[in-house]
């Protein structure tokens, strides 16, 4: 019975697949940012830096942008797995659906020191404080670019923007016209099929839909056997931009998704099928004032429920204010302020929580002044942001930066800045109790609480970076840093008290030692000829040892993109990871005792534009062995599993785009 479930359920994914590509393709994107020069490439927009538009060369901040078109050329599945690419960052994947993506340190399944946002809103779980990257399966057609930071954020992002800042900025539906499908099939890995259609009303008024469902395969265990780790996922969205006129923009986006995931349940060996869903509807409005003056507000709710362990039901809504004036042509004032409030119901959970329905808000104001002391030379930013959440009481998070820029091929900035991390619902309000073992006959119990008087975690940060494109054909990105953190929640030491027919063995957080770490990020473009693309990245991370018992010491990647006749694609990527020593972290008592291999990993493919708009692609994963582990288990006994070499296939049509603005 259960080999024909199975069975019938590839038909049904072949299905989708099939039914994908009768209803059409993908639409073209008007700028492939593949092609653009090393040169051009350094004047790419990002506002992720100081919420306001500038180049890439000048911000004063350690950024990399990972354009959507790098993301599909490059053939990747996933987000995740295309993070692998930026320099600086260090993603590892556990199983079929687990990920794990840090920098600088404090890697963890929680990941709490780095903030995620699609077009500005949170993915941020303050259940644990951490980013379910499963459900935040972003159809890869639909992303213009991801701004990557390294380094906090607080200032303008708020807390738990502590060690970095990843910033997914979607499409416009301008970008997204047409009819739309695209499908990947790998037999290791899963399965993929995704439709959109973009279209207008009037010349202002755009407007996208669109729908994916993916099935990823369960891996192997180490030992041989097959865990319950696969992943299924469909969801929808839309999206309506409208230039009501020139001085007002709006945008509205919806999506929801439905999901089931397979995993070990909590304090057991054995597989369980647990279910997840979700909804989120936003709202952005852009208002310009005058020539100098601007505001935005932005507004969206998020509801969604996963269960399991980890497993919560959540509601969130978020409103926040900015306005940008310039004050003088040296001077500039970006201000704003924004209201946070989340509930949960945290029952879905394997574990204890008192109480178990909670709602917290955080409200904040932010002001950062701007100042050219020598115009095109020396630009200064100052700022804080001020703001009170239900944990800690109020906080404040400031930070300076400079960027000098001697000429037009160089730049140095550096920044000094603190952040913070509020304490999350497992750190305040856990109430965990189980059976943990025996010995010499007595059973053993083992209880973990939270701690309600926990202060905020924090951080002062010290970075630099230089900057130089020597040659139109050639570009380098250094960065170093400093990081010292105070009051990092971890586990108090274990307390154990024998009574006559068993022993308890009892842990609550506490705010802990401080600890540092520093780290050099280098990072080099190369264009020898016009078809052929050289990047290379190498990371360098020292610290305490609570900050990188979980994170590579060294991190290589060098990524080769090359454009052949006949309308043919090539590249490839190596990736190299340190080991990781045994070893636990003091922040989470339950880590395994467990050693991960170094490991390299080499990445081949291409793709084929074989008509006007059909383009298919062949890709290799993990090409260098059959199989390697990345991470350690997980805290709730989710096993690491081998990640498998791989052959993905993909195919895509696109329609020609209507040209916007052609209708009366």
């Amino acid at each position: 019975k259960a080999s024909a479930e199975l069975i019938l359920a590839k038909l049904l994914r072949l299905g989708l697949v099939l039914a994908a590509f009768c209803a059409a393709g993908i639409a073209e994107s008007p700028d492939d940012l593949t092609q653009l020069s090393i040169e051009d490439l350094a004047n790419v927009q990002v506002t992720s830096v100081s919420k306001k538009t500038e180049s890439l060369s000048g911000a004063p901040a350690a950024i990399f942008v990972l354009t959507g078109d790098e993301i599909r050329r490059h053939g990747h599945t996933s987000l995740p797995e295309a993070l692998r690419m930026v320099p600086g960052l260090y993603v590892a994947q556990t199983d079929a659906h687990i990920w794990q993506v840090s920098a600088r340190g404090f890697s963890d399944l929680d990941n709490n020191k780095m903030l995620v946002l699609i077009d500005g809103r949170s993915a941020y779980s303050p259940e644990l404080g951490t980013v379910y990257w499963d459900a935040l399966d972003v159809p890869l057609e639909n992303i213009d670019r991801v701004e990557i930071i390294r380094g906090p954020g607080g200032t303008l992002w708020g807390d738990n923007a502590v060690n970095g800042v990843i910033n997914i900025v979607t499409k416009p539906a301008q970008q997204e016209q047409g009819i739309s499908a695209s499908s990947s099939a790998s037999e290791q890995k899963g399965y993929s099929a995704g439709v959109r259609y973009g279209g207008q009303i009037n010349s202002k008024l755009t407007y996208s839909l669109y729908g994916r469902s993916a099935y990823w395969e369960p891996f192997q265990s180490p030992a041989g056997t097959t865990p319950l780790d696969q992943f299924g996922f469909t969801q929808a969205g839309a999206r309506v931009d409208w230039q009501k006129s020139a001085q007002d923009t709006l945008s509205f986006e919806t999506s929801g998704y439905d999901g089931k995931l397979g995993a070990t349940a909590f304090e057991s060996t054995q597989p369980a099928t647990y279910l997840l869903d979700g909804a989120n509807l936003q709202a952005h409005w852009k208002h310009v004032l005058s020539d100098h003056s601007s505001v935005d507000t932005m507004a969206y709710c998020a509801w969604y429920v996963r269960y399991g362990a980890p497993g919560e039901k959540r509601n969130s809504c978020d409103v926040e204010f900015q306005r940008s004036d310039q004050l003088t042509q040296r001077q500039s004032l970006i201000w704003g302020g924004s209201f946070y409030s989340t509930g949960d119901d945290l029952s879905p959970d394997q574990a204890f929580y008192s109480p178990d329905r909670r709602r917290t808000s955080v409200s904040s104001g932010f002001a950062q002044y701007e100042v050219l002391l020598i115009p095109d030379r020396l630009r200064i930013l100052g700022g804080t942001k001020i703001e009170h959440n239900d944990y800690t009481g109020f906080e404040y998070q400031p930070q300076i930066r400079a960027v000098w820029t001697p000429d037009k091929v160089q730049s140095i900035w550096s920044s000094i800045s603190r952040s913070i991390r509020t304490p999350s619902r497992n750190n305040s309000d856990l109430d965990l109790y189980f059976k943990a073992g025996d010995s010499g006959g007595e059973p053993i119990f083992h209880s973990v609480t939270g701690n309600p008087n926990l202060a905020s975690e924090k951080i002062v940060a010290y970075e630099t970076g230089y900057r130089v494109q020597p040659f139109s054909t050639l570009s380098f990105d250094t960065a170093i840093y400093y990081n010292a953190y105070a009051d990092l929640i971890v586990f108090a030491p274990v307390v154990v008290t024998v009574f006559p027919t068993y022993i308890l063995s009892e842990n609550h957080f506490v705010n802990g030692p401080g600890a540092q770490t520093h780290g050099a990020e280098f990072s080099g473009k190369y264009r020898p000829i016009s078809q052929w693309t050289l990047s290379a990245a190498v990371t360098e991370t020292r610290g305490s040892a609570a900050a990188i018992h979980a994170t590579p010491l060294h991190l290589f990647n060098l990524q080769s993109q090359v454009d052949l006749p006949r309308k043919l694609n090539w590249d490839a990527a190596i990736y190299h990871d340190s080991s990781l020593p045994l070893g636990v972290s003091v922040a989470n008592a339950n880590l395994p005792f467990q050693r991960v291999p170094s490991f390299f990993r080499i990445d081949t493919g291409g793709s084929w534009h074989l008509a006007p708009h059909w383009t298919v692609s062949v890709w290799g994963r993990n090409l260098q062995s059959p199989k390697h582990v990345e991470t350690r288990d997980t805290a709730f006994g989710n096993e690491a599993t081998d990640i498998p070499r791989s052959i993905t296939f993909k195919l895509v049509w696109q329609s020609k785009p209507e040209k916007v603005g052609s209708k009366p």
